[in-house]
C-alpha cells in the first residue's frame, strides 16, 4: 500500500471515531437544547394566562389550546414552575409520543388557581436518525474528498519522492557519471537526497576500486602463472627421475587449478556487479549445436553416448558470451562428472533446456548444488565454480534452473521464463 494511501486510511479511520464521539455530544446537545426550549416556551404560556387573569379574564375562556386551570383553596401554597416528561398516546400516530408538562399556581385576585400546559417534544428516535444521517453524509463526502486529495498530494507533494526512486531504479554503479536527484523545496525530501548522492558517490568510488583491482590482479595474476607453468613444462621434458618427475606434474596441476579459478572468481565478480547486460536475442539452438560439436571429442574420448533433441530456431534474450559459457560450463560438468560408456541427453524445446548425464548420487544436500566451491568429490580436478556461475548466469537472465536425480542420472532443467 502507498504511503499516501495509509496516511488517509489512518485519517479516515480517526475521523470515523471523532464523528461517533461528535454524534453522540450532538445527541444529547440537540435534545436538551429542544427540551429546555419547549419549557420556556410552555412557561412563557403560563405567564400570559397568568396576566389574563390579572385582567379579570374568566378562566374557562382561558382553558383551551393545552391549557388547563383549575382552582385550589386559597390558604395552599403557590407551586412554582414544575417541569416533567410524560409520555402520551397519539391516535393518528398509533403509538406513544414523549411531551413536556409544565405547571405552577398562582393567587390572583384572592383565587389560588392551578395553571397547566403541555407541549410535544421532539422524539429521541427522530433526534438519534437525525444525527446518524448527517454524520454518515458527513463521512460520506469526507471519503470521497480525502480520496481525490490523496491522489493529487501523491503526485503533487510526492513527486519529487517518486522521482527520486526512479532515479534509484535506473541507476547503475557502472556508469561512471553522478547520481541526479530531482530538486524539492521539502526538508525532509532534501535530507534524503543528500543522504543518498552522498551514499552514492562512495558505493561509485568503492566499486570503481575494487573493480580495477580484480581487473588488475587478475591480469598481473596469469602473467606469473603461466610463467610458472611454461616452466614446469619445460622441467617435465628435461631428464628427471620419476619421483621428480610427479612433483612436476602436481604442481603443473594445482597452477593451473589457480589459474582457472582466478578467471571464475573475476567472471562471477563481474556477474555480481551485472557487467554482462545485452538486449541482444540469440539463435540459442544453433549456439547449443556449435557448443556439443567442440565438445564432440572428449565425449568420444570417454566413451560417452550422446542422445539429443534440439529444436530448431529457439530465441532467447542473453549475452553471446554469457550464453557461451553457460552452454560449455553445462556439457563439461555433464562430461566430467560421468561415468565410462555413460550417457549425456540433451533436449531443448520453445520453453526449456534439459541436461541429463548418467553418474554417482550426490554427497551433499542437493540444495547446496549450486554454491561456490561446491563439488560432488572433493578431491576431484574441479575447482567447484562451474555451476555457481551457471546459477549466476540463469539469475540474471530471467532463466529458472532447477536439479533432480533420477534412475541413476543428474538432471539440469533450465526453463525459459
Amino acid at each position: 500500500m502507498k504511503l499516501i494511501y495509509k496516511f488517509s486510511l489512518w485519517y479516515l479511520v480517526i475521523t470515523f471515531f471523532v464523528l461517533i464521539i461528535g454524534g453522540v455530544l450532538s445527541y444529547y446537545t440537540i435534545k436538551n437544547e429542544v427540551d429546555r426550549e419547549q419549557a420556556r416556551y410552555l412557561k412563557k404560556n403560563i405567564d400570559f394566562t397568568v396576566q389574563e387573569l390579572t385582567r379579570g379574564i374568566f378562566p374557562d375562556s382561558l382553558s383551551q389550546n393545552r391549557m388547563e386551570i383549575t382552582r385550589l383553596a386559597p390558604n395552599t401554597p403557590e407551586i412554582d414552575f414544575l417541569v416533567r416528561d410524560t409520555m402520551v398516546w397519539r391516535d393518528y400516530l398509533k403509538r406513544m409520543e414523549p411531551q413536556v408538562k409544565v405547571s405552577a399556581s398562582r393567587v390572583i385576585n384572592k383565587q389560588h388557581y392551578f395553571i397547566s400546559t403541555y407541549g410535544a417534544i421532539v422524539d429521541t428516535q427522530d433526534i438519534t436518525d437525525a444525527v446518524v444521517k448527517s454524520i454518515t453524509g458527513i463521512f460520506l463526502i469526507m471519503l470521497v474528498v480525502t480520496g481525490f486529495v490523496s491522489v493529487l498530494i501523491s503526485k503533487k507533494i510526492l513527486m519529487p519522492f517518486n522521482k527520486t526512486l526512479k532515479a534509484m531504479q535506473s541507476f547503475s554503479l557502472r556508469q561512471k557519471k553522478a547520481l541526479q536527484l530531482p530538486v524539492t523545496h521539502t526538508v525532509e525530501f532534501k535530507k534524503l537526497n543528500t543522504f543518498l548522492e552522498g551514499m552514492i558517490a562512495k558505493a561509485q568510488q568503492d566499486y570503481q576500486t575494487l573493480k580495477e583491482f580484480t581487473e588488475n590482479a587478475s591480469h598481473e595474476l596469469q602473467t606469473p602463472l603461466a610463467i610458472i607453468i611454461g616452466k614446469l613444462e619445460l622441467l617435465m621434458n628435461s631428464e628427471i627421475n620419476d619421483h621428480q618427475a610427479k612433483l612436476i606434474i602436481s604442481a603443473h596441476d594445482a597452477v593451473e587449478k589457480l589459474s582457472k579459478m582466478g578467471q571464475s572468481l573475476t567472471l562471477l565478480t563481474k556477474l555480481d556487479n551485472r557487467e554482462y547486460e545485452s538486449e541482444d536475442i540469440i539463435n540459442f539452438s544453433q549456439a547449443l549445436k556449435e557448443s556439443l560439436f567442440a565438445f564432440e571429442e572428449l565425449i568420444e574420448m570417454k566413451s560417452l553416448k550422446l542422445e539429443q533433441v534440439i529444436e530448431e530456431n529457439i530465441l532467447i534474450n542473453i549475452h553471446p558470451v554469457l550464453n557461451n559459457i553457460l552452454l560449455n560450463n553445462l556439457l563439461s560438468n555433464a562430461i566430467r562428472h560421468n561415468r565410462e560408456n555413460g550417457i549425456i541427453d540433451v533436449k531443448l524445446s520453445g520453453k526449456m533446456l534439459t541436461i541429463a548425464n548418467t553418474g554417482e548420487p550426490l554427497d551433499f544436500p542437493p540444495v547446496e548444488m549450486f554454491k561456490r566451491f561446491r563439488k560432488n568429490n572433493q578431491s576431484s580436478d574441479s575447482i567447484g565454480l562451474g555451476l555457481a556461475i551457471v546459477y549466476q548466469i540463469c539469475e540474471q537472465n530471467n532463466i529458472k534452473i532447477n536439479y533432480g536425480y533420477k534412475k541413476r542420472m543428474h538432471v539440469l532443467n533450465l526453463v525459459f521464463q
